[in-house]
């Protein structure tokens, strides 16, 4: 985000709301923003995000401890995180002018307007359907990224002339630094993992739907073929940390419908409470669930305390170590 989008931010702020705001660029976090409300003045230490989704406030200790508290700005945030954030008692600020601000005396709620329209990024071939397969593998594999590229494509199961075209993009927004010989070392893992799942979302995963089912028994008792079929989302995080009682339910597999009715009795049903998605990487499965950090990515993407808590316990425990 430029600081012409932080002007349009303050701007806004104060054609929607009568609000003033001013900005200065300095440490820490992103900034420092000085907020006017009738006669009083609040300092906020600012975060900026593009948009904002679970992962982003997975880890509010991250910028909770600091001198002054902390709003958040953004281009847009998604209805269930705003409901979060006003729960954290986070405040945040949208482009559009929406607003959630709860301090001393003052507590303001907008929450009216339109997102701001931006242009889109486009180009960068990390990003795509494609390339966010071969990007969620190296999120698991770390040291894969210096693998022959025909032996990466095998890996992922993606054609070779994608290889480069992926490896290009990870290097244009930061997160290759290319060595001699062709090798190259990770930066901002962390950053990188929270923009696969915003653009997972937006870009893969509805691509990866196959409809909704239902089971005339109890659809946890279903033996699945591990190999081809693996439970996501909360079903999954429960079978980690015996901490989440699934109230949706959600599969990948590589079966087809015809296979998934013969073989474990799922009937299409558009109301029906398993959500099923293709299984898009490569790897033979041989635990009932998919990789940690595409259960992680579940949870966040589908919000709610219970689910970020649980994801909050995945991240610690299966993935943090390998950023």
């Amino acid at each position: 985000m430029n600081k012409e989008t932080i002007n349009t931010a303050l701007g806004n702020l104060a054609d929607v709301t009568g609000i003033k705001g001013f900005w200065k660029h300095k440490d820490p976090l992103d900034g420092m923003l000085q907020i006017f409300v009738r006669e009083q003045s609040y300092d906020f230490q600012v975060k900026i995000f593009n948009e904002i989704r679970g992962h982003n406030i997975l880890h509010p200790e991250e910028f909770q401890n600091t001198k002054e508290p902390v709003i958040l700005l953004a281009n847009r945030i998604f209805p269930k995180i705003k409901q979060e954030l006003r729960y954290k008692n986070i405040a945040y600020i949208e482009t559009n002018g929406n607003i959630f601000l709860n301090r001393g005396n003052t507590y303001l709620l907008v929450d009216t307007q339109k997102p701001v329209t931006t242009e889109k990024q486009t180009g960068n071939r990390a990003f795509t359907k494609t390339g966010l397969k071969v990007v969620f593998h190296l999120l698991r594999n770390k040291e894969d990224i210096n693998l022959p590229q025909r032996q990466l494509a095998e890996k992922t199961n993606v054609a070779l002339g994608n290889i480069p075209q992926v490896i290009e993009g990870l290097k244009e927004t930061g997160y290759l630094v290319p060595l001699k010989k062709r090798r190259f070392v990770w930066e901002n893992r962390k950053e990188l993992l929270e923009r696969w799942i915003n653009e997972y979302a937006i870009a893969l995963k509805p691509k990866l739907r196959k409809g909704r089912y239902k089971t005339p028994g109890n659809v946890r008792e279903i033996k699945f073929d591990n190999h081809l079929t693996v439970w996501g989302g909360e079903p999954a995080a429960d079978i980690l940390t015996n901490y989440l009682r699934p109230e949706k339910y959600i599969l990948y597999t590589r079966e087809t419908r015809n296979e998934l009715m013969k073989n474990y009795r799922l009937i299409p049903d558009n109301e029906g409470e398993v959500e099923v998605f293709e299984k898009f990487w490569a790897d033979i499965e041989t635990q009932p669930t998919a990789p940690p950090i595409l259960i992680y990515a579940d949870l966040l993407l589908e919000g709610g305390k219970r689910n970020i808590e649980t994801a909050q316990i995945i991240f610690h425990e299966y993935i943090e170590s390998n950023l």
